[in-house]
């Protein structure tokens, strides 16, 4: 019997052309891939500032509603007497204690500041309770102040509410360039305990 030597066949490799567009699907996956992570560190970075500030600007709110709600003065007071409200970019309070604490909102630097006097009257040096604090305007332009205190025989508080628009940023940050969140709005109002009928 004969048998029928075979010839092996050279192999062959990959030619330029098949490198080529392996090369090109290869960077379309991994464009795609760096894509999408980038879109999740930025989604990632927007909930965590979002977050932050809001749970540090309720603090601060649920703070300033305990100060009014146990306070036993306030200013400042309406220059008329009929005057039944008024708006303020600052807000004071006796404490318990007898101190004076400040709130005054610096809409330069767009922050919300404390300063609380010392046992002796010296005023105190003011700190920073909140920033990112931004103005706000009414329908005809004109600022809309954050406190406003309602009152009662012209000098007795009835009700103070507070309305700040807080610009979420975080101190952490990243070089991920992204578009800023939307700004969070916060709205409280308490009346003092001591108010007497």
């Amino acid at each position: 019997m004969s048998r029928k030597r075979r010839i092996p066949t050279a192999r062959r490799g990959f030619s330029l052309l098949e490198l080529m567009v392996a090369l090109a699907i290869s960077a379309l996956l991994l464009t795609a891939a760096l894509v999408a992570l980038d879109a999740s560190f930025r989604a990632y970075r927007r909930t965590t500032e979002e977050a932050a500030t809001h749970t540090t600007a309720r603090i601060a709110m649920h703070r300033l509603l305990a100060l009014v709600r146990t306070g036993s003065d306030f200013g400042p007071l309406p220059t008329n007497p009929l005057d039944e409200e008024l708006e303020s970019e600052y807000l004071e309070v006796r404490t318990p204690d007898g101190r004076w604490v400040v709130i005054r909102w610096d809409g330069e630097g767009e922050r919300l500041l404390i300063a609380v006097d010392s046992s002796d009257g010296d005023p105190g040096t003011p700190h920073v309770l909140l920033g990112g604090v931004e103005p706000q305007f009414h329908a005809d332009g004109s600022p809309i102040l954050p406190f406003r205190i309602a009152y009662q025989d012209g000098w007795r508080v009835r009700r103070v509410t507070v309305d700040l628009s807080i610009q979420p940023d975080d101190d952490i940050s990243t070089s991920i360039a992204h578009e800023p969140p939307p700004p969070i709005r916060l709205v409280g109002s308490a009346s003092p305990r001591s108010i007497a009928p």
